[in-house]
C-alpha cells in the first residue's frame, strides 16, 4: 500500500512507500486473519524493546570498575539473545517489508560491515570479538525488528507503550519486592552509590539513560492522543531518573528535549539541528576542554562540585595519550579496555582511577577512536551521528513522521550528549547501545518511508 505524501505537488509530486502496513500480501486469511498477523506483529515488537531493556537476566549487579564481562560473557544471554535472534529473524521473513529490508544496503551501513568484518580479521582475540560481534549484530536486528514489524503507526504506539510499561512494572517492583537488588548496596569501588537507584539494571549509569528513553516514548506517546497513558510513563521514567542521582543524565535529559523541541517552534528542522551541533561544541568544550583549560576546570568544580566527573578525567587523559599509537585502525574492537593493553602498564598511583580495571573509558567518542581508528571510527561516527542528523531533516518534510521523526531524534540528541561521559557504541545487548542503534534505524526508515496512517 502507497500514501502519497500530501505537501509535494506538481512534477515532484512523488510516492513515498508505506515501511509499517506492507510485507504481508501472500499470508492466506483463511489460514491466519490479517488481524492475527496485526497483533502477533505488535506483540513481537512489545516483546523486542522489553528484551532489549530487561535481557534474560535483570538485577545482576556489575561495578564498573571490578566487573568486566558485562552481558557479552554471561551465557544466559548469550544463548537467550541467539534464540531472539532467530525468533526475530523468522518473523522479519514472515511480516516485514522487503522494501524496507532493502533500504539498509546504503553505503554507509555496508561500510560498517567491513569495519566489522575487518576488526574480526585482525583481532589477536579472534573467537570472543566474533562472538561480540554477532551478538553485537543480533541485538541491532532485534532493535530494527522493532519498529518495522507494526502494521502502523498506531501499532508502533500501542508496542512501544506495552514495551515501557513492561520495563517500569520491573524496575518499580524491583524497588518494592527486592529492594537490596533494585538499589546500588555498598560497593568498595564506588560507595558513593549506596542508596541509589538501579532497578533491575546492572548499574545506576545504565538506568538513568534508559530512563530518560522511556520519559522521551512518554512524550511521543502524549503528543500522539495516548495522553494518560503518555503522562503516566514520562512522570514514571522522569521520577526515576532523578533517584539514580546523576546530575549529568538528568541535566542532558531536559536540554535534549528543548533542542528538539526548536523544530516545532520554528517550524524547521535546521532550528534543531543547529541548535544540537552548537550544543555538541559546549559540552565537548566543558568535559574534554577541562583538560586543557583551567578556568573551564574551576567552572565545573563550582557547578559541579566535583571538576574530575566523578574520576573521568583521567580517564580521558589516558585515552588521548594512547590514541596516537594506533591512530588509523586503533587497537581493535573490545581490545582495548579489559585486555593486556591497559592491564601489563603499571599501576598510575598518582591518578584518581586505576584504569587497569576499568571497563571503559566513559567517552563514546574516545573510545571509537582507541578501538576502530580514524578509518574505522568515522564510518561508526557518521553511521550514529551525522547520518541521523540527515535523516531527520528528510524525515520532517513528510508531515505525517514529524512527531516520530521527533522522538527518535531526541533519542539520538540524548546519546550523543551521553557520549561524552560513557561508552556503549557497538557493546552487544548493552540497553544504551540499543537504544541509540534503535533511534538510528527510526530516523533511517523515516526519511525513506511513510510511516503514518494510510488516509482514507
Amino acid at each position: 500500500m502507497r500514501h502519497v505524501s500530501p505537501h509535494i505537488s506538481g512534477p515532484q509530486r512523488r510516492q513515498v512507500p508505506s515501511a509499517l502496513q506492507g510485507g504481508i500480501g501472500f499470508a492466506r486469511a483463511d489460514v491466519i486473519s490479517p488481524g492475527l498477523l496485526r497483533l502477533s506483529a505488535i506483540v513481537l515488537s512489545a516483546a523486542g524493546l522489553a528484551l532489549m531493556l530487561i535481557s534474560f537476566q535483570p538485577f545482576v549487579h556489575s561495578s564498573l570498575v571490578s566487573d568486566t564481562g558485562g552481558d557479552g560473557g554471561n551465557i544466559v544471554n548469550q544463548v537467550g539473545f541467539l534464540a531472539a535472534g532467530m525468533v526475530f529473524a523468522l518473523s522479519m521473513m514472515c511480516l516485514a517489508n522487503r522494501k524496507a529490508l532493502a533500504s539498509l544496503l546504503t553505503p554507509s551501513f555496508l561500510l560498517l560491515g567491513v569495519v566489522l568484518a575487518y576488526t574480526v580479521a585482525t583481532s589477536p582475540y579472534p573467537d570472543s570479538t566474533i562472538r561480540g560481534v554477532v551478538l553485537t549484530l543480533i541485538g541491532m536486528f532485534i532493535a530494527f525488528s522493532t519498529i518495522v514489524l507494526p502494521r502502523s503507526e498506531r501499532d508502533l504506539q500501542l508496542a512501544l507503550l506495552a514495551g515501557a510499561a513492561a520495563v517500569l512494572a520491573m524496575s518499580y517492583g524491583g524497588l518494592l519486592l527486592v529492594p537490596d537488588l533494585a538499589t546500588h548496596g555498598y560497593d568498595a569501588y564506588e560507595p558513593q552509590h549506596s542508596g541509589l537507584w538501579r532497578g533491575h539494571f546492572s548499574h545506576k549509569n545504565i538506568a538513568g539513560p534508559v530512563m530518560c528513553v522511556i520519559a522521551i516514548f512518554g512524550i511521543y506517546l502524549v503528543r500522539t492522543g495516548h495522553r494518560l497513558a503518555g503522562w503516566m510513563i514520562f512522570l514514571a521514567g522522569a521520577l526515576f531518573v532523578l533517584k539514580t542521582g546523576s546530575k549529568t543524565t538528568s541535566g542532558f535529559f531536559p536540554l535534549s528535549i528543548l533542542i528538539v523541541w526548536m523544530a516545532t517552534l520554528f517550524g524547521r528542522s535546521s532550528a534543531a539541528i543547529v541548535t544540537f551541533v552548537l550544543m555538541l561544541g559546549a559540552v565537548a568544550m566543558v568535559t574534554l576542554g577541562s583538560l586543557y583549560s583551567n578556568t573551564i576546570l574551576y567552572m565545573i568544580g563550582d557547578l559541579l562540585g566535583d571538576d574530575t566527573y566523578t574520576g573521568r578525567a583521567t580517564l580521558w587523559q589516558f585515552s588521548l595519550s594512547k590514541i596516537p599509537e594506533n591512530p588509523w585502525f586503533g587497537f581493535g574492537l573490545y581490545n582495548f579496555w579489559s585486555t593486556d593493553n591497559v592491564f601489563l602498564l603499571d599501576k598510575p598511583f598518582e591518578d584518581a582511577w586505576d584504569y587497569r580495571f576499568i571497563v571503559h573509558g566513559h567517552n563514546n567518542y574516545l573510545d571509537i577512536l582507541l578501538n576502530l581508528g580514524f578509518v574505522g571510527g568515522s564510518v561508526l561516527l557518521w553511521v550514529l551521528y551525522v547520518a541521523p542528523v540527515i535523516n531527520y531533516a528528510k524525515a520532517r518534510r513528510i508531515p505525517g513522521n514529524r512527531k516520530l521523526a521527533d522522538m527518535f531524534f531526541t533519542i539520538v540528541v540524548f546519546m550523543a550528549l551521553l557520549s561524552f561521559l560513557e561508552t556503549f557504541f557497538l557493546a552487544r545487548n548493552d540497553p544504551l547501545w540499543l537504544m541509540h542503534i534503535f533511534a538510528v534505524f527510526g530516523l533511517h526508515l523515516a526519511a525513506r518511508f511513510s510511516l503514518s496512517q494510510p488516509q482514507s
